[in-house]
């Protein structure tokens, strides 16, 4: 069996609209983040959903947080009109360190807050070939904090995108959103794209605490260019820059009241990547790649300035041998963190630098051909805060009929700690003295004091480990089909926050108000401080399941619905609360329909019901509506409502995560221009 595509980002064989009916209910779409080689999407043992870039198009996303709105099963919450809070398999947060986030395969994350800027991920969605989605655990072959899954934005061979292309969108919440790109051929041995992007967005109508800030200026410029010397060497080069301006409102402590003060500011961010990728096929049954990328975050605020860089090199081998198909690859990061002390963040060493160094391997074995295969693999990494860290697999894969497959999963999976939690100090909200001391002093000037309160990092403080079964099926027929997944995960040495009071620090105060000296005594608090730490002494059980079925009754329609189910409990030693999430249940219903009415009418529907007690919100129904019109062959015009039928409402209120605050989300309306030649 020959070895027709082993690198991790090379294109699927079709997309949906070029399938047929029958090769459609078979899911037979190649994806690649699943294995880190193509393979049919019906034959992957995980969890994995494919989002086409049919479905971005017809639905009217102006952004990556937007169009993964429908990913079933995926966390995907609106803190305003510019902030996201997304996960799989638990609670969803502002800064979300479990779902590791690549466009083609080059990793977003940053190690100093464990995050991804949705809002200045500006990949033009038109230029997307397709998302994989991976929920749950994705480390052994991505590396470490991908414990509840992995998003892999691939994007397009600019063989695909020659010519002109252009759009103009605005609306209720947007002043203007306009692209533009230009593609052409490079001799007879390539291709090339240009591409750049505006965007002035309005702020929110209705804020949680202060008047809504959220507004937003964004410019972007990039380029990709593909070439192929020969039949056995082929590669391509890309980079983009953005420059954003995002207001925002925050809370903090920056003043003596020891008390978070809340305050409107605006972020400036520039975020610019360069990647580079060489593939060549040795021979029918093996293919090598390798690829080196470079990222650069900045950003700067009135109390925060931070800047991370950092520079990748990954090299991978695949081959086949009769009934083995073996997958290993090396990985090196170098990163360096700049960070500036400010009134309510320092740190206590001087971390400039991050090193992270190591390498996978994977044996696929066909133990009854075409029936069942054995998957077995592990991934050693080596970073700089926690030494060495393993993440082994075993996958199972029952195909009784050509229609149908059973598999299971057993996996480790690692999360490294962030640099907040590892190093850093954050000045937090101050505890008043009533609610440290026992008893209370009668008066209100002490009582009411806010006692200067940190919360610290630890150098102790381990990595999260977390051990994983799953289970799932897939059921194909000629005009439907059913994928189940069920997963139980067992998280050990996961980040809380401990609780030190220290209350002998207060018997000077004390001493001093019960001889009446009341002045010193306030003096004296003012000495006093409550220490917080970050301690990885807890537990963490996660549990649930996904059920999505897939209906194309015919070329002209298609439909999808879906349920999600997640429990999420910690086991918390004493004196200790959790740092991120509550124990919570979520459950989620997902409804999308896609109608093409006569040849140049397009009605593409999303609807989804949000049930949970995780984020301190009300629960909600939306739906976002796209009505598309190809006026010509080269003009089309569309208008999206988005979060219709939900009102104002709120998604996200776990305030208690410092810095954030967030907003009313409403009800919108876009209207889109296209052009394409």
């Amino acid at each position: 069996m020959p070895l027709v595509i082993l690198s991790p980002m090379t294109y699927a064989a079709g997309s949906l609209d070029d399938l047929d009916l029958e090769s459609l209910m078979a899911m037979d779409i190649q994806v690649t983040s699943a294995m880190k080689r193509s393979q049919s999407a019906f034959d992957t043992a995980t969890s994995i959903y494919v989002l086409s870039k049919e479905r971005i198009t017809h639905s009217g996303a102006t952004s990556i947080p937007e169009a993964l709105k429908m990913v079933p099963g995926l966390v995907v919450r609106q803190l305003d009109n510019n902030q996201w809070a997304i996960s799989a398999r638990g609670v969803a947060s502002r800064f979300s360190s479990k779902m590791l986030v690549m466009i083609d395969g080059q990793s977003l994350y940053t190690p100093q807050f464990s995050a991804v800027y949705w809002e200045t991920l500006n990949v033009p969605l038109y230029d997307i070939e397709r998302i994989e989605v991976i929920r749950g655990q994705g480390g052994q072959l991505w590396s470490s904090n991908a414990n509840n899954g992995v998003i892999n934005i691939i994007t397009k061979n600019s063989l695909d995108t020659r010519g002109l292309y252009a759009d103009a969108a605005s609306g209720s919440q947007v002043n203007i959103d306009a692209n533009i790109r230009y593609g052409n051929d490079i001799s007879d041995i390539g291709s090339y794209r240009v591409y750049g992007h505006v965007k002035d967005g309005d702020a929110s109508e209705k804020g949680l605490v202060l008047e809504p800030n959220d507004v937003t200026q964004q410019y972007s410029f990039g380029g990709r260019m593909d070439f192929s010397t020969s039949d056995h060497w082929s590669g391509f080069v890309q980079g983009d820059i953005t420059e954003s301006k995002l207001g925002q409102n925050y809370r903090g402590v920056i003043d003596d009241t020891n008390r978070n003060i809340t305050f409107t500011d605006k972020l400036e961010r520039t975020d610019s990547r360069v990647m580079a990728r060489l593939e060549n096929r040795m021979s029918d049954s093996a293919n090598q790649m390798l690829q080196v990328s470079w990222l650069n975050q900045s950003g700067s605020q009135t109390y925060l300035q931070e800047e991370f860089e950092s520079f990748d090199v990954d090299y991978q081998m695949n081959f086949i041998y009769q009934a083995l198909q073996l997958d290993w690859g090396l990985n090196y990061r170098y990163s360096t963190i700049s960070f500036e002390d400010s009134l309510f963040l320092h740190s206590d060493k001087e971390f400039d630098n991050l090193q992270q160094y190591g390498g996978f391997i994977q044996a696929q074995f066909a133990l009854i051909p075409e029936e069942l295969d054995l998957v077995l693999g592990t991934r050693a990494e080596h970073n700089d805060l926690t030494d060495w860290e393993y993440q082994p697999l075993a996958r199972l894969l029952w195909k009784p009929q050509d229609n149908q497959v059973l598999w299971s999963a057993v996996s480790q999976s690692v999360r490294i700690p962030s640099l907040i939690e590892f190093n850093d100090n954050y000045a937090i909200n101050g505890q008043k003295v009533s609610e440290v001391l026992p008893f209370s002093t009668g008066i209100e000037a002490i009582d009411e004091y806010h006692i200067k309160t940190y919360l610290n990092g630890n150098d102790d403080v381990e990595a999260e480990t977390s051990l994983s079964y799953e289970l799932g099926y897939r059921l194909s027929q000629q005009t439907w089909n059913l994928d189940v997944s069920l997963y139980h995960t067992e998280t050990e040495d996961v980040a809380v926050i401990d609780i030190n009071p220290n209350v002998e620090q207060f018997y000077p105060a004390l001493a001093l108000f019960q001889s009446g000296q009341l002045q010193q005594a306030l003096q004296a608090l003012t000495q006093t401080t409550i220490q917080f730490d970050i301690v990885s002494t807890a537990d963490l059980t996660t549990q649930g399941g996904d059920i999505v079925l897939s209906w194309v009754p015919a070329d002209m329609f298609n439909a999808e619905l879906g349920y999600s189910y997640n429990t999420f409990e910690y086991d918390l030693p004493e004196n200790t609360f959790p740092a991120i999430g509550r124990d919570s249940t979520t459950r989620q219903i997902f409804a999308k329909a896609d109608v093409h009415l006569f040849d140049s009418h397009n009605i593409f529907a999303t609807v989804r019901v949000e049930n949970s007690d995780a984020y301190l919100t009300e629960n909600y129904t939306l739906l976002d509506l796209t009505w598309n019109w190809a006026v010509s062959q080269h003009w089309g015009v569309s208008v999206t409502g988005k979060n219709l039928f939900a009102g104002s409402h709120l998604e996200y209120a776990n305030r208690q995560e410092t810095y954030t605050i967030p907003n009313y989300i409403d009800e919108s309306v876009l209207f889109k221009v296209t052009a394409n030649f």
